[in-house]
């Protein structure tokens, strides 16, 4: 560093950081976000609520001046190889979208999220949830165990709940991590996909579930007893002179118990008639139930994509999530609970939804409660990383904590011989030896920094936030996002963090 800019950095501290962020500004580097959910599942409703925070996202950054932004997906249960999970590395945030995620009892996605957080956490990759249903709590499930190890791992930074915030606070986290409650993005189905309600349908949308569905959540409510509530259902509404068809969300169970209650009253032949054709794609099902001027449907995303398009919507109850939902929208009525499960009754409470209407001050509320969870995680992040991204280190004393990957075929040897001074390794076996042709010290050597403060690259190859640990309690304070090194010519890593000395000076 010359004697010009250690005068400079002495009487205009603050100059330096204008600078970094004008900087920053002119390069308008890009912002990467990885959504990691449920978006291949064939029951759609997972799906639209990735669309749907994909969306706010993609709005969020316009409005907030992210002027570069890409957007990439996984389904967590699909992508299990390395080459597949090599896209958490190569991302700034892991989003987990939303829908019910905190669960252990049914699909396994603990194991599925492990897969992604594990990765996060090695990499120093920050990660959110957000709005994610709550279902359960028991530390004798492996299931259960592994969700509370996974949301208090360092990486996870921000939580929100579509539901029981208050219940996820007082189980899964201690210390000073919290969850709060926002809605469900799907309240956000018709600006995500410019879809409208049918003004002028006199179609009801009845939609049905797999049989076995409130048994696997404890109520008793056997498939015959399905097929009678349905049954009396599309009586009493044939009494009343009101066409209806029946709709899934695309489930293959729920397809076949369609069936099984078009052939239970006696319609085999009118199938075709009587229901509306499977959706493929997410935006399928919301076309599909924009053409209702009602629905009574046991999926909860049915009911949430209706009341998005203020269609009058009924809900059976078969998991307490639909209990919530209803509640927070000032219709808890509108969803039945098992004791009152009857035709007679959920027609009823169906013809007083079709007059009744939705609160419009609650449904601003909801929707803005969704927007605003998105906004909260994403803006000061993303803000943060333009302001430091793409900074020339070429005049800095570059360390690098960990050994790089020297047997990786990308490994940019020019970094290490030119920029990087020496290495330092919290491995004893190391210590004293060499990497390519640069002296390997103990990570103590960063304790007390002589003459130009150093910035410490954090090597891929070592756990990221246990070296961060070292160097905050060594006194140096992470300033710089360096994600996607291998974007700069100078650099090797794919994930790494800066850090420099708290002294504002050293910049």
């Amino acid at each position: 560093m010359s004697f010009f800019v250690r005068v400079r950095n002495k009487l205009f501290p603050n100059l330096p950081a204008s600078k970094r962020y004008k900087f920053a500004h002119k390069q308008n580097p890009e912002v990467k976000v990885l959504l990691a959910g449920l978006m291949m599942s064939t029951n759609l409703g997972d799906g639209v609520i990735s669309d749907c925070v994909q969306y706010l996202i993609q709005d969020i950054a316009k409005k907030n001046g992210i002027k570069k932004l890409r957007i990439t997906t996984r389904d967590i249960r699909k992508e299990k190889s390395k080459a597949q999970l090599a896209a958490v590395r190569n991302s700034d945030l892991v989003v987990f979208p939303g829908g019910g995620m905190i669960k252990y009892q049914v699909e396994n996605l603990p194991v599925a999220m492990e897969r992604i957080i594990s990765r996060a956490e090695h990499y120093g990759i920050p990660v959110a949830f957000n709005a994610v249903g709550v279902e359960g709590f028991d530390l004798s499930d492996d299931g259960c165990r592994l969700l509370c190890d996974m949301l208090s791992s360092s990486c996870v930074k921000n939580i929100t709940s579509r539901d029981y915030a208050d219940f996820l606070n007082e189980n899964y986290f201690s210390g000073e991590k919290r969850a709060y409650r926002v809605s469900d993005p799907a309240v956000w189905v018709s600006e995500a996909y410019g879809v409208q309600k049918a003004p002028d349908s006199q179609i009801v949308g009845l939609g049905v579930a797999r049989a076995g569905l409130f048994e696997d959540y404890g109520t008793q409510f056997s498939k015959e007893e399905l097929l009678d509530l349905w049954s009396g259902i599309i009586d009493r509404l044939e009494k009343q002179g009101i066409r209806w068809k029946l709709f899934t969300n695309g489930f293959a169970k729920d397809e076949e118990f369609l069936r099984e209650l078009v052939s239970y009253i006696g319609r085999e032949t009118q199938l075709q008639e009587l229901s509306v054709p499977k959706p493929e794609t997410p935006e399928e099902l919301v076309q599909n139930i924009s053409k209702f001027k009602g629905i009574i449907a046991c999926r909860m995303h049915a009911n949430i994509i209706a009341y998005s398009m203020k269609i009058p919507c009924v809900g059976l109850v078969w998991n307490d999530k639909l209990k919530f939902f209803g509640k927070s929208i000032g219709c808890e009525k509108q969803f039945v609970t098992f004791e009152k499960l009857n035709s007679d009754y959920v027609t009823d409470v169906f013809f007083e939804a079709l007059e009744k209407g939705f609160d419009e001050n609650l449904f601003r509320s909801e929707r803005q409660s969704a927007y605003r969870g998105i906004e909260e995680l994403l803006v000061p992040f993303s803000k943060d990383t333009i302001s430091c991204r793409r900074r020339d280190l070429t005049n800095k004393k570059l360390v690098c904590y960990g050994l790089p990957n020297l047997q990786s075929d990308k490994l940019n040897v020019e970094l290490f011989e030119r920029y990087v001074e020496y290495f330092v390794s919290d491995d004893e076996e190391l210590v004293g030896t060499e990497c390519l042709g640069k002296p390997v010290y103990s990570s103590k050597k960063l304790r007390k920094p002589l003459g130009r403060k150093p910035f410490v690259i954090i090597s891929e190859t070592i756990d990221y936030y246990p070296a961060a640990e070292t160097l905050n309690n060594y006194g140096y304070k992470e300033r710089f996002d360096f994600t996607n090194m291998h974007a700069y010519k100078r650099y090797v890593f794919k994930k790494g963090d800066v850090f420099i000395s708290k002294p504002e000076t050293t910049i």
